[in-house]
């Protein structure tokens, strides 16, 4: 996206003051308590159905209704060039976009690809980059139509995209007491892959597949739309816990997950109990999703589930109250697995 030399620094002041306010530092409040922050600013409403807090912002333009979203891989935060190639990374940076998209219940179709790059960057890299990125979003059907190319002392690639949903977009808002949550494929597979690349764990490079060659569930998130099954969905980018508890928080509810129903990576099924749940529920970047289903919807979904050749588990059920609790267990899970990602806490 092309920007200007000059910045307009966001009203921070106008969000509060003192040490609870512009002089707190981002590893107190993390990154969802600056978000939380955020939605104090007044920001004009014209056009906006949807703001800050989902998987995208909804808007209006004219009569249709389009997606928003915008996210970025960071080198040495998000990836390391001994870890793939650059036609890879180009194909990463589309798909973890891709992903907000279906989990709203919408379909990519417009793209801005902006890079930052050493000015020593070998113009390979660019050009790898690029390629990787339009055969990922041809392959969806979204077109490239822009971007930026900025120095900087790291690599980023940071990427906006425009989709359109099929039917009313899906929110993390909706669940109520009593829908079953739904997860889709397999959990943990990806956190298992980026161990391997961190040499935590011994594997084979094919078991990396999952981190390195994340999958949008465009297919998931279009069925869910159509099929108007379900009350609440978000992706699975920070970990199940985490993200099953910024739903639960939007909806004003709590969760009960039953380990044993987890749809766990083969990998993970030769590690010990801890292990396999802590990798699972808070392992994160599996790009899968999660959603709520209220029950009369269930044989509706999962009939169109077969039919379509997906694979969904039901893994618990959506309570009254709030936090989220593993069956058999006497604590939230949040204080047992302290999984999910979060840039800024320490």
């Amino acid at each position: 996206m092309p920007t200007s030399r000059r910045h307009r620094s966001l009203p921070l002041v106008a969000i509060g003051s003192g040490r609870a306010g512009g002089q707190a530092s981002l590893s107190e409040i993390g990154e969802f308590g600056f978000l939380e922050r955020l939605r104090r600013l007044r920001i004009p409403r014209r056009g906006v159905e949807l703001g800050i807090g989902d998987d995208c912002a909804v808007v209006r333009a004219g009569r249709r209704r389009l997606l928003l979203t915008t996210d970025a891989l960071v080198e040495n935060v998000h990836f390391r060039w001994a870890w793939d190639t650059p036609a890879g990374l180009g194909q990463r940076a589309f798909a973890v976009n891709a992903s907000d998209i279906a989990a709203m219940g919408g379909a990519p179709r417009f793209a801005l690809l902006s890079i930052v790059a050493p000015r020593t960057a070998r113009i390979a890299r660019l050009e790898g980059i690029v390629r990787g990125f339009v055969a990922a979003a041809r392959e969806s059907g979204c077109a490239l139509v822009g971007g930026n190319l900025s120095a900087g002392p790291h690599w980023m690639i940071s990427v906006t995209l425009v989709g359109e949903p099929f039917g009313t977009p899906l929110r993390r808002s909706g669940a109520r007491a009593g829908d079953h949550v739904y997860v889709s494929g397999v959990l943990g597979a990806a956190a298992f892959g980026r161990e391997i690349l961190l040499r935590r764990r011994r594997g084979s490079p094919r078991q990396t597949l999952a981190f390195r060659r994340p999958r949008a569930r465009l297919d998931v998130g279009e069925m869910l739309a159509r099929t108007r099954s379900a009350s609440a969905a978000i992706d699975l980018s920070d970990g199940l816990v985490s993200d099953l508890g910024h739903v639960c928080r939007a909806s004003r509810v709590g969760a009960l997950i039953d380990p044993e129903k987890l749809p766990f990576a083969p990998p993970l099924l030769r590690l010990a109990k801890d292990e396999r749940l802590a990798l699972a529920l808070g392992g994160g970047e599996d790009y899968e999703l999660l959603f709520t289903i209220p029950p009369g919807r269930v044989r509706r979904l999962e009939e169109s589930a077969r039919a379509r050749s997906l694979a969904v588990t039901n893994i618990g059920r959506v309570t009254r109250g709030r936090g989220i609790r593993l069956a058999g267990a006497s604590r939230p899970s949040s204080a047992v697995f302290a999984g999910g990602f979060d840039h800024f806490r320490r």
